[in-house]
């Protein structure tokens, strides 16, 4: 069964006459048929010379349609930015204020280790004001990692020693420097009670129990003193 041909498409023309004083007026034709058009803006003087321009503008359609223009599809709408989202901060590391002539020092936590000896919270506090004093005696910036084998041994070796003193030492004098995989005190900044003992260099003096099952007496240790 054949198919019936196809109704062509009518011509539809739209023609736009503004009214205007003048002997010699304007005017706008549009000719459509299907999906191609074509506009004419032309002056004429005559009613009659309307014919004469409806005919042009077929003629022109007519050509139009037999080289009808090549339209590039538009390009596909660009996706809307993706918002980067910013990585959280990783929360900061608590820190110690370590003592110093003038104000104090905010060492992080995790560079001053206690690896041996005593490692309750009196020994880190006691830690804590050796750190200082080795930083006032410009071995130690207190930004770099450092661990203390014996807190009081430590003390006891620094007692008599000032700042003038320390200057004929090196950091490794007295302690280990560097990171290590070594288990942590495990102290925090709250350990540290501003209700406590004031620290002191003085090592104690009743014999304490290690966490490593031995007794040290006075707190000190078997190491002999640098001086």
């Amino acid at each position: 069964m054949s198919s019936k041909p196809s109704t062509p498409a009518p011509t539809v023309i739209t023609l736009t006459l503004p009214e205007a004083d003048s002997e010699t007026k304007t005017g706008t034709l549009l000719v459509q048929r299907g999906d191609l058009a074509r506009v004419h803006q032309f002056t004429y003087t005559r009613i009659a010379d309307l014919t004469e321009v409806m005919a042009e503008a077929l003629v022109a359609l007519s050509g139009v349609e037999a080289n009808p223009p090549i339209i590039p599809e538009a390009p596909p709408p660009k996706p809307p930015p993706t918002k980067k989202v910013a990585a959280p901060t990783p929360p900061a590391e608590p820190t110690v204020d370590v003592p110093l002539k003038k104000g104090t020092k905010a060492v992080k936590i995790s560079h001053l280790k206690i690896v041996g000896g005593e490692t309750d919270a009196a020994a880190y506090r006691q830690a804590v004001l050796l750190a200082g004093k080795l930083i006032e005696g410009k071995l130690w910036d207190g930004d770099s990692p450092i661990r203390i084998d014996d807190v009081y041994a430590l003390a006891k070796k620094m007692k008599h020693l000032t700042e003038r003193d320390l200057s004929l030492f090196t950091l490794t004098d007295f302690v280990l420097v560097g990171a290590t995989d070594a288990a942590d005190t495990n102290f925090t900044v709250d350990d540290l009670d501003e209700d406590d003992e004031p620290l002191t260099l003085e090592p104690p003096r009743q014999p304490a129990a290690s966490t490593n099952g031995h007794h040290r007496a006075n707190g000190a240790s078997d190491q002999t003193a640098l001086l």
